[in-house]
């Protein structure tokens, strides 16, 4: 890919990071224009809107683990951002560790909210374990202004429906990661995701609703 190419895919940080070597499975080339236009416009701006949230429920019946994986491998923040919320609609835990080498890496910018998103929504003792790893290194990171309040925001909201302690381990390094981000609060980043859990939950409970007529 061009730089031109990456900058559109979200390419647009370098760095370097113990994880770029993870494997994931890569496709750089452009992504089928059905999928794009069945799948990707309705969805990458996000799932607060009623539309979108109709669509999901709608179309459940066609999310397969092959449709997300399409999505997930395609080099474009885009896609990928609507693979994530297709594992949190359609509860693919199997993907995890796939979303998770996707958020560790960082290969592209506006996506990590989406892995933050679906991992929470999995809600399983490895999910959260990723989160913590992600919080554990790009917390330490403060030059890269990524998707840590998103991680702690998730962290946070696991907390409260499993009755756990487990962001408050990383008060300390929040801490230090925001002196420099007088933008940045955790407070509103946490009331957000919360929100959009929410709405997840709406549309669970519509499609499961569809299915059981």
């Amino acid at each position: 890919m061009n730089p031109l190419q990456l900058h559109s895919a979200g390419a647009t940080v370098a760095h370097t990071s113990p994880f770029a070597a993870l494997e994931v499975p890569m496709d750089t080339g452009m992504l089928a224009s059905e999928l794009r236009e069945t799948w990707v416009q309705p969805l990458y701006f996000g799932i607060h809107k009623a539309a979108a949230q109709d669509f999901l429920v709608g179309n459940a019946h066609c999310i397969t683990v092959e449709l997300i994986s399409q999505l997930l491998a395609n080099f474009d923040w885009r896609s990928r951002t609507v693979g994530a919320y297709l594992v949190a609609v359609s509860d693919k835990a199997e993907l995890t560790t796939w979303i998770d080498r996707l958020l560790l890496r960082s290969d592209v910018c506006y996506a990590g909210a989406a892995y933050c998103f679906a991992l929470a929504a999995i809600n399983s003792e490895e999910s959260i374990a990723f989160l913590e790893e992600y919080l554990s290194y790009y917390l330490s990171q403060t030059e890269l202004w990524f998707d840590q309040a998103h991680a702690m925001a998730a962290l946070s909201y696991l907390d409260d429906v499993n009755g756990t302690a487990r962001a408050a381990h990383y008060g300390e390094e929040w801490a230090s990661f925001v002196a420099n981000k007088t933008n940045w609060n955790l407070e509103e980043s946490i009331a957000r995701f919360k929100e959009s859990m929410i709405k997840l939950q709406n549309i669970r409970s519509r499609i499961a609703l569809n299915d059981a007529l």
